[in-house]
């Protein structure tokens, strides 16, 4: 039996992963969406100005807390499906336009979620890799499971962060140098 409570407004199960977290941080994007919603699709400001506040205001209470989510295939598919059906929304672009999501994105001024949520990881890495203490202790522990199921183990925060890493091209760059390695993960 699955044991989970909320906790600053975020989802927290044993074992869960962050299938919970998404679900509950996708809910609160959808109102906090259709609450702004007369700003998100005025007229009357620009695609730009749009894009700012929806990115203020929404996306970032979409991806609160993400910098220590281990996402599935599954769960990463299913912010960028809530995240472009609110950019179609607020561009007034229907999936019949065929409008690719990379143009409403550049109309918006906006990057995709996917490379948000790479570069929060990225950088929450960094501040845990110069932390001392408690926080980069924690990183180093290792939990011994005997009675794990077939197939493959559960992603790791760990391995996420070094396919990151790799992806971005950041792997000769120290984390603990805080200015080279914010400059690498916001060039990435």
């Amino acid at each position: 039996m699955e044991s989970e409570f909320s906790y600053l407004g975020d989802v927290i199960s044993a074992g869960g992963g962050c299938l919970q977290a998404i679900g509950a941080r996708c809910s609160v994007a959808w109102g906090k969406f259709k609450r702004l919603l007369p700003i998100l699709t005025s007229k009357s400001l620009s695609l730009l100005t749009r894009g700012k506040v929806y990115n203020t205001c929404v996306r970032s209470a979409m991806l609160h807390g993400s910098e220590t989510w281990a996402p599935r295939m599954s769960d990463t598919s299913r912010l960028q499906r809530t995240d472009r059906a609110m950019i179609r929304w607020i561009c007034g672009a229907r999936l019949l336009d065929r409008i690719p999501s990379g143009e409403l994105l550049a109309k918006l001024g906006l990057e995709d979620v996917t490379s948000v949520l790479r570069s929060r990881r990225l950088r929450w890495h960094g501040h845990v890799a110069r932390a001392s203490g408690g926080i980069h202790a924690v990183t180093k522990l290792v939990v011994q499971n005997d009675n794990r199921g077939k197939g493959r183990p559960p992603k790791t925060w760990r391995e996420c962060v070094k396919r990151d890493i790799h992806e971005c091209g950041l792997s000769d760059l120290d984390p603990l140098d805080r200015v080279a390695w914010r400059a690498g993960v916001n060039a990435a």
